[in-house]
């Protein structure tokens, strides 16, 4: 019994300080990359207020020149655009893809900075993150969006680093449950949602069930299971996209000292037992061979 009652609160103890950690490391690694997004957002409105970019004067062609030689400046930029109102985006070679139905466009046209989701570009057909901020007069009237490609896997690779327990990692859920930063890329590449994968693959399902609760609410500590390994994880909102960390790891690996504890226990136990019958057999025998 007391080895139980001991087992059962050490678990429980570590259970407690494991759901700290993940959700302090969750709500860090959120508040890190809201830092990275807003100063890319930075860089970009920088670039925004250029006065060539609001020269009417300068035909589209010169301004996209002018575009392709500062995204020189940035090795995380793909490409680096300006789209007029009527959603056209104009590029250094001449090339005009409409993108009026894109959502960055829709949001930056209406004068909100936007990061979309990984997509792939009309322009290369690459994989890619676009950043749009709006480009306005000297009157702050919006004249155009610039849009600027990141790789769609870039940040991935930026989280990459982030290991929680031996084998836990971190990921990024969308807005819609689409995966879109994860250790292995070409979980974002096919735009994997887990909930929609749970339909045909059931062996998903408890994950499906884990990231629903963590599309319904900005911050949850929860458990999983998937090909017989129990996770826990933990998740945290990124205020300047409104997309979720998840970072996680199997629990087993932090139970290490409990495991350990328990079969220390254990052996104590097995020890203390066999002493006693010995023990007792000693004292009965002494007491019943006068008797006899």
């Amino acid at each position: 019994i007391e080895i139980v009652l001991a087992v059962r609160t050490a678990r429980k103890a570590v259970t407690e300080k494991v759901e700290t950690h993940l959700i302090d490391k969750a709500t860090y690694t959120a508040e890190l990359i809201d830092a990275r997004v807003t100063a890319f957002f930075q860089f970009f409105e920088g670039i925004a207020r250029s006065p060539i970019l609001r020269d009417s004067a300068v035909s589209y062609r010169e301004k996209a020149v002018f575009l392709k030689k500062e995204a020189a400046f940035n090795a995380r930029i793909h490409k680096l655009d300006l789209c007029d109102m009527k959603g056209i985006r104009h590029t250094d070679s001449g090339q005009m893809v409409d993108v009026a139905d894109r959502d960055f466009f829709m949001a930056a046209a209406k004068g909100k900075n936007f990061l979309a989701e990984p997509l792939i570009s009309r322009l290369d057909g690459a994989f890619v993150n676009v950043f749009a901020v709006p480009i306005y007069d000297d009157n702050k009237v919006i004249i155009g969006v610039l849009a600027a490609d990141t790789s769609g896997t870039r940040l991935s690779q930026d989280i990459s680093d982030i290991i929680v327990g031996k084998t836990g990692y971190c990921s990024i859920m969308g807005l819609a449950g689409t995966m879109i930063a994860h250790p292995r890329t070409e979980v974002v590449e096919r735009q994997i949602n887990f909930q929609e994968l749970a339909k045909t693959n059931p062996e998903t399902a408890s994950i499906a069930a884990f990231m629903k609760m963590v599309e319904e609410h900005d911050s949850v500590i929860g458990r999983y299971s998937y090909q017989n390994k129990y996770s826990i994880a933990a998740s945290a909102v990124i205020k300047s996209t409104g997309w979720k960390v998840v970072i996680g790891a199997p629990l087993q690996e932090f139970m290490g000292t409990v495991t350990t504890l328990k079969q220390l226990m254990l052996w104590i136990g097995v020890g203390v037992a066999a002493a006693a019958i010995v023990l007792i057999y000693l004292i009965a025998r002494k007491m019943v061979q006068p008797l006899q």
